[in-house]
């Protein structure tokens, strides 16, 4: 499958580990590489920053799109190929997912969750068959993924459902995914 636009979800924070940056930055350049361009939240700071500055130091295309509550000098990225602002949170959002052929988180906090669970949600409900995947710099998503077995345990989802997404552990792997991806064949959401 060829990926044009990849979102990528992942946080605004500077006061993570340098293991984070270090995958980030080698996902942009993965991407640049693959000419596959950047989709993401306009941010200059964390995260979201060091992927966008690998991206265009390697000669890759960024999109930000960011609300305009958020358009501040300092926080908003002043590199991207092309800045969208839209006029709310929801409105970003789904500007970013129309946008993305394909959608990355890497570790963030609850913005990041959000956006993550909301694409995966879309796509058990059949809204989109795009690829998900969550880069796993070291272990970050584990918990989210015993959480992830409880709720099937307890039958709040389907077994099957953990087609949704994919966990990486590398960026090569998840470019490897992407451009071998197929839409898996899931069942209805409700248990009958």
């Amino acid at each position: 499958m060829k990926i044009n636009n990849l979102a990528v979800y992942c946080s605004s924070s500077d006061q993570i580990d340098q293991a984070y940056f270090d995958d980030a930055d080698v996902l942009g350049v993965v991407m640049a590489n693959k000419n596959i361009n950047l989709v993401y939240g306009g941010g200059m700071r964390g995260l979201m920053g060091q992927v966008a500055q690998s991206v265009k130091q390697n000669h890759g295309k960024t999109i930000g799109v960011v609300p305009e509550a958020l358009r501040i000098e300092g926080v908003v990225n002043t590199i991207d190929d092309e800045l969208i602002i839209t006029p709310d949170m929801h409105t970003r959002k789904a500007k970013m997912i129309a946008l993305a052929e394909g959608f990355i988180g890497l570790a963030g906090g609850f913005g990041t969750l959000e956006e993550m669970l909301e694409v995966m949600t879309l796509k058990q409900l059949g809204y989109h068959e795009k690829p998900i995947i969550f880069l796993n710099t070291a272990g970050y998503y584990n918990h989210l993924f015993a959480m992830f077995e409880h709720i099937y345990a307890e039958n709040f989802a389907k077994e099957e459902y953990r087609q949704l997404y994919q966990v990486c552990d590398t960026a090569e792997q998840a470019i490897d995914y992407l451009t071998g991806y197929k839409p898996p064949s899931l069942p209805a959401k409700w248990f009958v």
